[in-house]
């Protein structure tokens, strides 16, 4: 079965620049491929938030917590 983000109800992800280090877990453990280590600044960046899922890995594995997705609604 194929996951795909919904239409109607997006993720927002917030990335705190102050505690990212720049590890790349976040890139590494989503599969939607929502992240991006930047190598000129050295911190994760939401290059697709649109394909979020909402399955929160980023969040659960970030070793800084520096990771908050949250649902937001799609107002058409």
């Amino acid at each position: 079965m194929e996951i795909s983000p919904s239409p109607s109800i997006l993720m927002e992800v917030y990335i705190d620049r102050v505690f990212c280090n720049g590890c790349g877990t976040c890139e590494e453990m989503c599969s939607m491929g929502v992240f991006q280590v930047n190598h000129r600044t050295h911190k994760a960046e939401a290059i697709r938030p649109q394909l979020c899922i909402g399955c929160f890995k980023c969040r659960e594995f970030c070793p800084t917590q520096a990771i908050a997705p949250r649902w937001i609604m799609r107002v058409s």
